[in-house]
C-alpha cells in the first residue's frame, strides 16, 4: 500500500448507518443459503487518525405473516402472468420470510458487480488475479479486521487500476477532475450507481468533503489523485458492499415495501448476481417498479440478457451439487481398466453438463422436462470414445450434436456418470441417492455407522452382476427398507452406464448380461412406484413426477431468495411446481416468476 494511500483511507464514508454485515449466502458457488441475520457487526473504520465507519443496529424483523405469492397465470414470453392466481393449498402458509437487511456482497457478486460498473475483471496489481480472490472467503457473521483490510487493498488496486486506462475511466468519469464541479458531479452520478440509489444530502456533502480535502489526503493533490480518492471511498463504503433494504414504508398488511431501488437491486442480483443496469436503474427512478406486472416487464428483459446466465450456470451448479473439492473434480478410475478415461478429461465433462444446461434453458428455450429427455451432448475428440462416437468427426473443444435415445438428459452425460461412480466399478448407491434426493426430492437417512466403509461382496457364480453384489451388500435389516425401495432402483437403471460413463450391455468382467428393470419410488410414501426397462424410461418418469418438479423449483427459491427450504416459501415453491407441470411452462419462465410473489416486494417487519 502507498503510504499516501494510509492518509485518504481514514476518510471511509459509512454510506448508510449500517455495520457491514454477513454474506447474503453461503452456499456453493454463487452464495447461496441463507441471508446473514443483520445483526450488528463491526463497523466500517478507517485505519487512519480522521474518520470512523459508523455502526448500526441492523436488526433483522421476525416476519409477521402475510399473503401469499401470486398464483399462476398464462404462460408469455419470458415469464407468466401474476393475476389470476390459483391460491394455495391447505399444505403451506403464505408468508413473508426474514431477510437480512444489510446482506453483505459475496464474493461472486463482488466480482461481477466490479465487472460491471467499472469493466474490470481481473487486477493488474494481483498478476491478473480477479478481484474476489484477494477477499476473505463468504462467510456469516460480522465482517472481521482481516476482511475489512482486504476491501481496502483491493478498492486501493481498482481505483488505481480504472484511474490509469482511458477506457475503464471513462466508467467512473467523463469530465475533467480539475475543471469546474466535475467531481461533485462525479459523485453525484457515479454515486447513484455504486450505492443503487440516489445519494442522500448528507452523503453528497461526505464526499464534497473528500474532494476538498484532496490537498491533505493525496501525494500531490493533483485532481487525478483526487479522483482516484473519490473512487476509492466508494469501493469501500458499506452501501457499496452492501444491498442495503432500510425502507420502512408499511405496505398496511405487517411488511415493509420496498423502494424502488431496493426491487431493482433485488432485480438485478437474483437474475445477474450484479449491479442494477442503465435501463433498470431509470426504471426505479420512474418509479416503475412498484407492481408485478412492471417488475414482470423488467424481468423478462433481464433473462435475455448474457448476464442471466452467469445465475443460472452458477443455480445447475447448486442444483448438481458441483464446485471445488466435490466428486466432479476428485474423479479418477483404474487406467487398466478404463484407459480411455484421462483425470484430463474431467473439467471437460463438467463443462459438457454447464453447456447442456445453458443450451436447453436460453438457446432452445426448453422447459423442465427438457433437461432430463433431450439428446443433446457437446463432445470432443477427447470424450467421443467414451459416448460410443468417432472421434474424428470432432474438434479439440466441445461440439454440439445428438445423442441416441439411450441418452436422455443431464444424468446421462458423462459429468455426472463420472463423478457418481466409483473407481473401478459402477456405484448404483451413489447415483441412486444423488437421483433421490438431490433430483426427487425424497429424504433418505444416513447410512448406519461403518457402512460406508463395508467391502462390496466378490463376485461369484450367484453374484455374477455388480447388481447382484449391490443388492447383497444392502439386504442388512439396517439398509434394506431405504436401498430396496428409494436408493438402488434408480441405481440399478443406470447400470446401462460403466464408471467412465460408456453404454454397457454386460459386465466386463463375468460377461454376464446386465439387468437395468427397476420399480422407481417417486416420493416418500415408497408406493408411488413406476416401472421402468433402463436409463431412457428412468429419466421420462423423473420429468413426469410432481417431486423432482417441486425439488427443482424449491431448488430455484433457496439459490434465488438466498435462504435455505424457508417454510414461508413453501406456497411458492408449490405454485413454480404447479405451473411446471403446464406444457410449454420454460426454465426461463420460472426464473421471471420468481420476481412475482409478495416476499420478492416486501420485508417482514420488526415484531
Amino acid at each position: 500500500m502507498n503510504s499516501w494511500r494510509l492518509v485518504f483511507a481514514a476518510t471511509v464514508l459509512t454510506g448508510c448507518s449500517a455495520s457491514i454485515d454477513a454474506p447474503s449466502g453461503s452456499g456453493a458457488a454463487a452464495g447461496t443459503g441463507k441471508q446473514g441475520s443483520g445483526a450488528t457487526g463491526s463497523g466500517a473504520t478507517g485505519s487512519g487518525a480522521t474518520g470512523s465507519g459508523a455502526t448500526g443496529s441492523g436488526a433483522t424483523g421476525s416476519g409477521a405473516t402475510g399473503s401469499g405469492a401470486t398464483g399462476s397465470g398464462a404462460t408469455g414470453s419470458g415469464g407468466t402472468s401474476s393475476t389470476a392466481g390459483t391460491g394455495t393449498s391447505a399444505t403451506c402458509t403464505p408468508g413473508v420470510p426474514t431477510t437480512s437487511q444489510i446482506p453483505r456482497l459475496t464474493n461472486a457478486e463482488y466480482d461481477r458487480t466490479i465487472r460491471d460498473l467499472l469493466g474490470v475483471t481481473a487486477l493488474t496489481a494481483a498478476a491478473g488475479s480477479t478481484p474476489s480472490n484477494l477477499l476473505a472467503t463468504d462467510q456469516a457473521g460480522g465482517l472481521t479486521d482481516v476482511g475489512w483490510a482486504a476491501y481496502k487493498t483491493v478498492g486501493e488496486d481498482i481505483a488505481e487500476q480504472v484511474m490509469a486506462d482511458a477506457t475503464l475511466k471513462t466508467k467512473f468519469i467523463t469530465c475533467d477532475p480539475a475543471v469546474g464541479t466535475c467531481l461533485h458531479d462525479t459523485a453525484v452520478s457515479f454515486g447513484r450507481k455504486a450505492f443503487r440509489r440516489p445519494l442522500t444530502t448528507d452523503e453528497v456533502a461526505a464526499f464534497d468533503a473528500v474532494i476538498a480535502a484532496g490537498p491533505d489526503i493525496t501525494p500531490t493533490g493533483a485532481p487525478a489523485e483526487v479522483a482516484e480518492a473519490l473512487l476509492y471511498n466508494f469501493l469501500v463504503s458499506p452501501s457499496f458492499l452492501q444491498r442495503e433494504e432500510l425502507q420502512d414504508s408499511s405496505d398496511g398488511a405487517g411488511h415493509f415495501s420496498l423502494s424502488s431501488y431496493e426491487v431493482a437491486s433485488r432485480l438485478s442480483y437474483t437474475l445477474w448476481g450484479s449491479t442494477p443496469d442503465d435501463a433498470l436503474n431509470q426504471a426505479a427512478d420512474s418509479q416503475q417498479l412498484g407492481t408485478p406486472d412492471q417488475i414482470l416487464i423488467q424481468a423478462q428483459r433481464m433473462v435475455a440478457d448474457p448476464r442471466a446466465r452467469d445465475m443460472t450456470q452458477a443455480f445447475h451448479r447448486y442444483y448438481m451439487l458441483m464446485g471445488l473439492n466435490t466428486r466432479w473434480d476428485n474423479t479418477n478410475k483404474d487406467p487398466n481398466l478404463y484407459p480411455a478415461f484421462k483425470p484430463s478429461l474431467v473439467p471437460a465433462m463438467q463443462q459438457e453438463t454447464e453447456m447442456f444446461f445453458d443450451d436447453i434453458v436460453f438457446a432452445k428455450k426448453g422447459t423442465f422436462n427438457d433437461l432430463l429427455t433431450s439428446t443433446t451432448a457437446f463432445v470432443s475428440a477427447a470424450t467421443a470414445p467414451l459416448y460410443g462416437l468417432d472421434p474424428s468427426k470432432f474438434g479439440a473443444g466441445l461440439t454440439e450434436t445428438t445423442l441416441d435415445a439411450n441418452h436422455p438428459g443431464f444424468l446421462t452425460r458423462l459429468g455426472f456418470l463420472n463423478a457418481y461412480s466409483g473407481y473401478s466399478g459402477t456405484s448404483p448407491i451413489l447415483r441412486g441417492a444423488f437421483i433421490t434426493k438431490q433430483v426427487l426430492g425424497i429424504g433418505i437417512g444416513n447410512p448406519p455407522p461403518g457402512a460406508e466403509q463395508t467391502p462390496l461382496p466378490a463376485a461369484s457364480d450367484t453374484l455374477d452382476t455388480n447388481r447382484k453384489r449391490f443388492a447383497q451388500l444392502t439386504s442388512g435389516s439396517d439398509c434394506v427398507g431405504c436401498h430396496s425401495v428409494f436408493i438402488n432402483p434408480p441405481g440399478f437403471a443406470l447400470e446401462a452406464f460403466n464408471t467412465v460413463g460408456s453404454w454397457q450391455t454386460m459386465e466386463s468382467d463375468t460377461k454376464a448380461p446386465i439387468d437395468t428393470s427397476a420399480n422407481i419410488a417417486l416420493d416418500e410414501t415408497g408406493t408411488n412406484t413406476v416401472p421402468v426397462s433402463g436409463p431412457a424410461e428412468l429419466m421420462a418418469a423423473i420429468a413426469m413426477a410432481p417431486g423432482a418438479k417441486a425439488q427443482y423449483a424449491s431448488k430455484w427459491v433457496s439459490f434465488a431468495y438466498e435462504r435455505e427450504g424457508d417454510p414461508g416459501d413453501a406456497c411458492t415453491v408449490q405454485q413454480l411446481a404447479t405451473k411446471m407441470t403446464t406444457g410449454g411452462y420454460t426454465v426461463l419462465n420460472l426464473m421471471t416468476d420468481l420476481t412475482q410473489t409478495l416476499s420478492f416486494r416486501v420485508r417482514a417487519a420488526a415484531q
